[in-house]
């Protein structure tokens, strides 16, 4: 049943009786907003229930507007819903097969990750820089991966950035093989099917461009999310705003997650046009 149009509706009652069916009850809520201008008067105010009444007349009363009419309708969206999941997904399967560049922000744009994804070298780069000055650098290539950083590790936490990069080091296996590392390689945290394993609701809102919602709970490190971050947000995390652009060859152009606090956003571009990354020395 539909929202009482007035919040004491129901404390009121109605003459209508009891209202079972969409249409009657849509007469019924017209009903008792002629009833209330009776009682208050005011010429605006009738103007205003008369555009309701003809709103909630075609919305729900007018020709075609019968429940074969409404199931067809319905049928038809979900259908429409299905096509725009599946466009989605082909798109991420797409990517997994494609070169690019990407760019991604967060927290207001104070975290940048960027770098490009070269497949025939299963090559990775990421640059990750914060508004406080940390840069931290990774270069996968296959199974193995390099890193460096300007953080002060020696120090407290809160230490301010060196001047300077560190040297590169190689980074072992078993830590590849753990979050965040293992979503990094091939900008799957960004872009991966195990991002879109938790996004439902797509739906087309514009031509190519789809809006749903993701569960980041599921696990923090997929968009890179700060984790306390996602603890605080408690169930909304379960289903947090996203949209999803492609281009005219189905690649996907941007993701957008509206993360409470901390909306980020990734775009890739450079398709199949991006050099193979080489192992960092010195």
């Amino acid at each position: 049943m539909a929202p009482a149009l007035f919040k004491d509706d129901h404390d009121r009652g109605s003459s209508c009786g009891p209202c079972s069916a969409t249409a009657l009850h849509d007469r019924c809520r017209i009903l008792r907003v002629r009833m209330d201008l009776r009682r208050h008067g005011g010429y605006i105010m009738r103007r205003i229930a008369v555009v309701i009444a003809v709103l909630l007349l075609l919305a729900g009363c007018g020709s075609g507007g019968g429940p074969a009419d409404r199931a067809r309708a319905d049928g038809a969206a979900a259908e429409r819903d299905q096509g725009s999941d599946a466009r989605v997904r082909a798109a991420v399967e797409t990517m997994a097969k494609t070169s690019f560049s990407y760019h991604h922000t967060a927290q207001g744009g104070g975290m940048v990750l960027e770098g490009v994804v070269h497949r025939p070298s299963a090559g990775t780069t990421l640059r990750m820089s914060s508004d406080s000055g940390a840069v931290t650098e990774v270069v996968f290539i296959g199974d193995r991966a390099w890193g460096r950083t300007n953080i002060d590790r020696s120090g407290p936490s809160d230490a301010p950035p060196r001047d300077e990069l560190s040297p590169w080091n190689e980074i072992a296996a078993d830590t590849l093989a753990e979050p965040p590392f293992v979503h990094l390689g091939g900008a799957r945290a960004l872009v991966g099917a195990e991002l879109f394993a938790t996004v439902t609701g797509l739906h087309e809102t514009a031509p190519r461009t789809y809006a749903g919602t993701i569960d980041i709970s599921a696990d923090p490190d997929l968009n890179l999310t700060n984790g306390s971050l996602v603890a605080g947000l408690g169930e909304l995390a379960r289903a947090v705003p996203m949209t999803v652009t492609l281009d005219d060859r189905g690649r996907i152009t941007t993701v957008t997650i509206d993360v409470p606090g901390s909306p980020t956003k990734s775009t890739f571009a450079d398709f199949d046009t991006v050099a193979a990354p080489a192992p960092p020395v010195g």
